[in-house]
């Protein structure tokens, strides 16, 4: 126990050190075989010393210690510091429904895929600022808690955020499934952390959501985040099938712009294009402030010594294989 606590290895597996004690079966049989050969000698009244067995010796008692502490499973445990603003985090929510199937062209990105390209320069532009994804159709689910992981972050955008996943809870012959008081959750829920004063909630939809003026009184909570939407569309816009075909049921709605306005207006927030990238980090800057990082503890990784160690076991294993053909 002092050693591992010197050298800081941890073994997971502890009792498969007692492989170890395997050792003392070809030591033993070595060491008879000397004694015997010592006596064969001395009966033939041969002079002189046998090969020395030292080396075999030592090479049968590291090749079973060398798998023994393999098998205990060593690691050597590191911690991992996570430099990121303890005052300020984010919430990237991506309207999911299939209106963001929309495109200029069968073969062109699609609204979605297009809010996921500005999401990821932006959440690269906050840099130590906490980042958290959700989805949003009549309903807002968190799909990532915010996180300065960049690799998280882009694992959970590339696979869980996707059209209708989940679907929303009213079905789409009923009207639009789109809404935004479907946000104030994010404002009113625990999405963000205690400590995090600075607050930003960056929204990307296509702004064909239900009429705004049914739900003006549940969007009220917003205005405690100044919400940044990020108008995702273009007029000319269709839905396609696999056959590339265009959708005759649907078509790009014009209002969708003065919709986003007058949420805007009614959270105390703003509207940007999908192509004012600099304008949108710029907002997003002034909402989250400007703050030193700090350093707390993200976690603990392993490294694991087992495979190192079984390989090093090749050359005693080598070495007695060369010293019984020479």
């Amino acid at each position: 126990m002092s050693l591992a606590a010197i050298f800081g290895v941890s073994f997971l597996s502890p009792l498969g050190a007692l492989f170890s004690l395997a050792a003392a079966i070809p030591v033993g049989g070595l060491l008879h075989m000397g004694r015997r050969g010592r006596r064969v000698r001395r009966a033939l009244g041969l002079g002189g010393r046998g090969r020395s067995a030292l080396a075999p010796l030592v090479a049968l008692v590291l090749l079973p210690v060398l798998v023994g502490v393999s098998a205990a499973e060593p690691v050597v445990v590191r911690r991992q510091l996570v430099h990121e603003r303890g005052d300020a985090q984010a919430f990237f929510v991506f309207d999911i429904s299939r209106s963001m199937l929309a495109s200029t062209g069968p073969d062109l990105p699609n609204r979605l895929a297009r809010a996921k390209q500005v999401a990821r320069r932006l959440e690269q532009a906050l840099g130590d600022v906490p980042v958290g994804i959700a989805s949003m159709t009549d309903r807002t689910l968190p799909e990532l808690m915010p996180t300065t992981d960049k690799s998280l972050f882009a694992h959970t955008l590339g696979e869980s955020v996707g059209i209708d996943e989940p679907p929303p809870d009213q079905p789409y012959g009923r009207g639009r499934s789109t809404s935004l008081a479907a946000l104030a959750p994010v404002a009113t829920s625990r999405f963000y952390g205690h400590g995090a004063t600075h607050r930003l909630l960056v929204v990307f939809t296509d702004g064909e959501a239900q009429p705004l003026s049914s739900e003006l009184p549940r969007v009220g909570p917003l205005r405690a985040l100044s919400p940044v939407f990020v108008h995702v569309w273009g007029p000319r816009e269709r839905i396609f099938d696999e056959r590339h075909r265009p959708d005759p049921r649907y078509s790009a709605d014009p209002q969708s712009t003065s919709l986003l306005a007058a949420a805007a207006a009614a959270t105390g927030g703003s509207v940007f294009g999908e192509r004012q990238l600099r304008s949108i980090e710029t907002q997003a800057r002034r909402v989250v402030g400007q703050r030193p990082t700090s350093a707390r503890l993200g976690g603990y990784a392993r490294v694991p010594l087992a495979p190192w160690l079984a390989l090093a076991g090749v050359l005693p294993l080598g070495f007695l294989l060369w010293r019984r053909n020479a």
